[in-house]
């Protein structure tokens, strides 16, 4: 389990690196389904951070709050007061275990052409967790145990859709 920073940090290097940068909205939706992923998988949290309910889907608060300054807009660089040893404990020189960076890897590959509007109404479909948490009310945590089940369950039925 990881700081969702870095996690979002892999995300921006990614985008920035490549014609698809990513936007705020973006970068919270494909931390949250990397997240997913690797619940469902591997039976362990990526992100050691809760993921919060707000009105625009599942978010990480301080991702939010390193990324606000780009508003809407593409982020095409970390943020500057990213410091992974006073923001998350964890060294410069962090490497990523391989089920982090497959989870990650995965997710950028499914995710990277698509817009945050588009993650965000996938984020927010019917019985997800963001809407199950939604539900109780603004700012609830979302449960690992309802995103693990959800991705769980949607990974089985696309793997039988690709097997027909």
């Amino acid at each position: 389990m990881i700081s969702a920073e870095i996690v979002a940090k892999e995300f921006v290097r990614m985008g920035s690196s490549s014609e698809s940068p990513v936007t705020q909205m973006k970068l919270q939706k494909m931390v949250f389904f990397a997240h997913g992923l690797h619940l469902a998988l591997y039976d362990t949290p990526l992100c050691s951070e809760p993921f919060f309910a707000w009105k625009f889907g599942p978010v990480i608060p301080s991702i939010y709050q390193l990324y606000k300054k780009w508003g809407s807009s593409p982020i095409i660089a970390p943020p500057t007061a990213f410091k992974p040893s006073e923001a998350t404990g964890i060294s410069e020189s962090y490497t990523l275990s391989s089920t982090e960076t497959e989870a990650i890897e995965y997710t950028w590959e499914i995710t990277k052409n698509l817009d945050g509007v588009t993650l965000s109404n996938w984020s927010h479909a019917a019985n997800s967790p963001w809407a199950q948490a939604y539900a109780k009310g603004e700012n609830t945590i979302i449960s690992n145990d309802i995103i693990k089940e959800y991705f769980e369950q949607n990974l089985i039925r696309q793997s039988i859709r690709a097997q027909s």
